[in-house]
């Protein structure tokens, strides 16, 4: 299974066929607009949007067989859990509704088999007005030590871009960086990058984020969590170049691998989920 987080910076209608050529099983899309999804959507994903911009919000693509079977309700701008499943009949696709996440059509009468059951939590953090405590990262915090639910049950993936870095820790003493990283830790989770590459948080050798896309500014604020049983199971952890995606956005893409991981409900592999897509984009 292959997991892709990438700040598309907008404009995904004309940037869409760079983020198939990943062949994403799963893909975390902050900064894209409703539209663009849908487009998506017509060329073969399942996907929910969340935003109350429409021209700006946090998008979740799915490839079959994965089925999207309920996206709950936001727990800020944004932090969104959504149940992910394997699924034999796959579901039609229907038109986006913005914030609430949910697709007209996409699970009728469709039937599936927990074959891959899990929960991911799509991430794009922001600022909230009138609130330095609530805003970027600590707004993650709160969701994540206010949603033990998420972490009782079945497996749980936390990904997206978290405007944020143990480098900031010092910009605020409590519900900072090493605050998200412990909380999940605790909860078994492990950061798939440095887990893979050894590295400690705040010093990483690869950045997710070049400030106004420039080369010596890069910044690493994209992440996945995924558990530690899986992280076992990993496969590869790739990073964009600034070379070949500067270009298109301030982010580059972070791509996670994952063997079957040793569940109690297996998983397929990357290749079996692979969506056969090829579009021309003008």
């Amino acid at each position: 299974m292959r997991i892709v987080v990438w700040n598309c910076k907008m404009g995904l209608s004309r940037k869409r066929q760079h983020l198939y050529d990943l062949h994403p099983d799963i893909a975390v899309i902050p900064e894209c607009s409703q539209n663009c999804l849908n487009l998506c959507l017509a060329d073969g994903f399942e996907g929910r949007w969340f935003g109350d911009n429409p021209r700006k919000g946090l998008g979740v693509l799915v490839a079959k067989p994965l089925h999207i079977a309920r996206a709950q309700k936001p727990r800020s701008r944004w932090v969104v859990p959504l149940s992910i499943k394997r699924s034999i009949t796959s579901s039609s696709s229907g038109s986006i509704s913005p914030v609430s996440g949910s697709t007209s059509g996409s699970t009728s009468g469709s039937s599936s088999v927990d074959a891959c059951d899990f929960l991911l939590i799509a991430v794009w953090t922001m600022p909230v007005q009138g609130s330095h405590v609530r805003s970027y990262i600590g707004q993650l915090y709160q969701a994540v030590v206010n949603n033990p639910q998420w972490f009782a049950g079945k497996p749980t993936i936390v990904c997206g871009d978290f405007n944020s870095n143990k480098f900031w820790d010092h910009v605020r003493k409590t519900n900072n960086h090493s605050a998200v990283v412990k909380a999940l830790e605790k909860r078994r989770l492990a950061s798939a990058y440095h887990h893979f590459f050894s590295e400690s948080q705040g010093q990483e050798t690869q950045p997710t984020y070049y400030f106004w896309h420039h080369k010596d500014r890069g910044y690493h604020i994209d992440y996945v969590f995924l558990p530690n049983e899986w992280a076992s199971q990993l496969k590869s952890v790739e990073l964009g170049t600034h070379a070949a995606w500067s270009k298109l956005s301030d982010h580059v893409p972070l791509s996670v691998d994952i063997s079957a991981p040793a569940t109690s409900n297996p998983q397929l592999t990357q290749g079996e989920y692979k969506a056969k897509i090829s579009i021309t984009v003008s």
